[in-house]
């Protein structure tokens, strides 16, 4: 049994590796375990009787830091006494190394991080490196303008660089192809909006607003879906927060993984400001009680279904975002 220890905190790249791993044994019976579906009496079975019932298996211990500590305790023990309980190979993936783990010897060690916000060079690394996955190149000059439209999420950023792809014809994305697929409205503007609504600055919403409603290529419920999800967000982020004046990093990175929110999002929310940073954040969970963040999402769901009625996109909008930012809600 060879054992695979991917560490960090980047969910694409452990899907990227798993994936890969996964390909060169086609014809393995493959098991994951989860905190959501982890049953003791399975586990053992695995280990103890593995070899019994498959010759060639790839077990998947996922998100370890998430189970019970009792769980990951008897996970550990079992990993230590069970060399060579099946052919196959074992991959657990975890965003911290704990004591449970340091207690393991792992044939391979695969580190899977996020990079910093702050540390522009090495977004465009990841950038390039999963153009590189799908047997593309890019500049990193493109790989900048594709961070321009996209912003720092490494799950839209992957989806965008597989959208590029498919496009581009040749071996090499270019910035024109960026141009061509990534129209205006990216997550990067409509994250602007948001976070102009969010922040209660009407006038700026109602101008991004406008300049979005006059393109043939606007999406109303895409919109709105964006909108649903931000302050869902911003609702679960205020559920995990102590409503203190400013925050830490570490406190940044305890709150997303708490409320499973981005790291990026978490830290505009609650005013963090990277010192590349120009303009100043606002801590925006100040601006809001948790039942006027609950009404502005059910008011959300009634704008998307009268969206889906036929409803006026350029009435809906407005008028909601002038009932957020003059706190009718």
């Amino acid at each position: 049994m060879q054992k695979i220890f991917i560490l960090g905190n980047s969910t694409i790249q452990k899907r990227i590796r798993i994936e890969e791993i996964i390909e060169k044994s086609p014809s393995a019976e493959i098991v994951t375990l989860s905190p959501e579906n982890y049953v003791d009496e399975d586990i053992n079975n695995l280990f103890t009787m593995g070899s019994i019932f498959s010759t060639n298996r790839i077990i998947i211990i996922s998100d370890f830091d998430s189970f019970k500590i009792p769980y990951q305790e008897k996970i550990s023990t079992l990993l230590k006494n069970y060399e060579n309980s099946f052919e196959g190979i074992l991959i657990l993936d975890s965003q911290k190394e704990n004591k449970y783990l340091k207690e393991i010897n792992f044939d391979k060690k695969i580190e899977a991080m996020v990079p910093p916000p702050w540390k522009d060079e090495l977004w465009i690394g990841m950038v390039k490196d999963l153009a590189g996955k799908l047997n593309k190149q890019l500049s990193n000059e493109t790989a900048e303008k594709i961070i321009q439209f996209v912003g720092k999420n490494e799950d839209l950023l992957y989806e965008e660089i597989k959208k590029l792809s498919i496009y581009s014809d040749t071996e090499i994305i270019s910035i024109k192809d960026v141009e061509d697929v990534s129209t205006y409205f990216s997550t990067a503007n409509y994250e602007e909006l948001c976070y102009d609504l969010a922040t209660k600055r009407l006038p700026h919403s109602l101008i991004k607003l406008q300049l979005m409603v006059k393109s043939s290529l606007f999406s109303p419920i895409a919109l709105a879906n964006y909108l649903y999800r931000y302050f869902l967000d911003l609702y679960a982020v205020i559920l995990n927060t102590e409503r203190k004046t400013t925050y830490n990093w570490s406190e940044i990175v305890k709150i997303s993984k708490e409320s499973m929110v981005s790291q990026q999002r978490v830290a505009s929310f609650l005013g963090f400001n990277f010192k590349n940073e120009k303009v100043k954040k606002t801590n925006v969970e100040k601006l809001y009680s948790t039942s006027s963040i609950e009404k502005i999402i059910i008011n959300l769901e009634e704008l998307d279904r009268s969206l889906k009625i036929g409803g006026e996109p350029k009435v809906l909008f407005p008028k909601l975002f002038e009932e957020i930012c003059s706190s009718n809600l």
